[in-house]
């Protein structure tokens, strides 16, 4: 009996040493878990665990901030943070909550992938093309997949066949979860599997953004976070952002979580409203801005990347709750807003 209870105690004990290891080896998963399943808005007020810093450059377009009566109007409207209204000089009508200014770091929510447009315009006029190329020529574990087929362009279409997924933060074994945790999100990507065939069935999925990064740094030959720091914000921002990671040394989380300054979220707007011109700089022949409007063909209020808002000349839209981009390509003017739920109706108008 003493010989039993020795075993029975030895055999707890094991279970329970490997419990706690596997816990304290998976401890950035649960601790990122669990803030996301007690956000009552669904957006953590701050995710917690690996972030690298992408540093801002001397080149950004110089913001110049007014009060202004109309916006400050609009912004009392809903639970507003930060709007601000900027023309293509630099000109911004603005409204700042108490403590926030231009160069207050806020994180972007569903607007972080917004920052592969500009990339994506720039690999498009070096290899004319490659948005309708099969993605499998760049993704070796897809090479030989149906998943393969899927094209750049249908995943910023929001066309690759590839389901949203029920998000259940705090399930260790599902995609979402993995994708919005860790610990390794290319691996969670690439594992993705379809529903339907690529461009038949239009559902916003955050693994088409993290599928983009990855194209992204294999075309560039290098990691997706040196690729969005030499091409894009050393070139137009102009402070320090903090980009979250799946792990420590790993990648970045590219469909959601990106902390950047007010006014650089602001400036990436400008720059697409004005087709690559950043202040005295052009990050691609003009051009692509067109593409960004063209409508899909399965989702009429979709365009490449992005929403679109009104018509005729519609506006093209990004964000999730609690942060809204809107850039006019008519008039090469952004606005943004910040703050939580719903941006205030009719807030369009305030666009030049």
């Amino acid at each position: 009996m003493q010989r039993m209870l020795v075993i029975v105690a030895v055999v707890l004990l094991v279970m329970v040493s490997s419990g706690i290891g596997l816990l304290a080896a998976h401890w950035p998963f649960w601790q990122r878990a669990w803030q996301w399943h007690v956000s009552g808005s669904g957006w953590p007020a701050r995710i917690e665990g690996a972030v690298r810093p992408l540093h801002g450059g001397g080149g950004s377009i110089a913001l110049e901030v007014h009060p202004s009566a109309e916006v400050e109007a609009m912004a009392r409207a809903a639970s507003t943070q930060a709007l601000l209204v900027a023309r293509g000089d630099g000109t911004v009508a603005g409204w700042f909550a108490a403590g926030l200014d231009a160069h207050a770091r806020v994180d972007g929510r569903g607007l972080t992938a917004v920052v592969l447009v500009p990339l994506y315009a720039q690999f498009a006029q070096e290899h004319p093309g490659m948005l309708d190329m099969p993605s499998g020529a760049w993704l070796a574990d897809w090479s030989d997949d149906r998943r393969g087929a899927i094209t750049p362009r249908q995943l910023f279409w929001q066309l690759s066949g590839l389901p949203a997924g029920h998000f259940t933060p705090l399930n260790p074994f599902g995609a979402r979860a993995q994708l919005a945790s860790g610990p390794d999100f290319g691996r969670v990507a690439l594992r993705w599997q379809p529903v339907w065939p690529p461009g038949s069935h239009f559902e916003v999925s955050p693994v088409n953004a993290q599928l983009l990064a990855l194209v992204a740094a294999r075309l560039d030959g290098a990691p997706f976070l040196d690729v969005l720091q030499k091409r894009l914000w050393s070139r137009i921002a102009a402070d320090d952002a903090l980009a979250m990671l799946d792990h420590r040394g790993g990648a970045m989380a590219v469909h959601c979580c990106l902390r950047a300054s007010l006014g650089d979220w602001l400036r990436l707007g400008l720059l697409l409203a004005n087709d690559g011109h950043s202040g005295g700089a052009a990050l691609w022949q003009p051009g692509f801005l067109a593409q960004l409007t063209a409508v899909s063909p399965v989702h009429a209020g979709y365009g490449l990347g992005f929403r679109l808002q009104g018509a005729g000349r519609p506006l093209l839209a990004a964000g999730s709750a609690g942060r809204l981009l809107l850039i006019a390509p008519h008039s090469g003017a952004a606005l943004l807003w910040v703050g939580e739920g719903a941006a205030p109706a009719g807030i369009e108008r305030l666009l030049p």
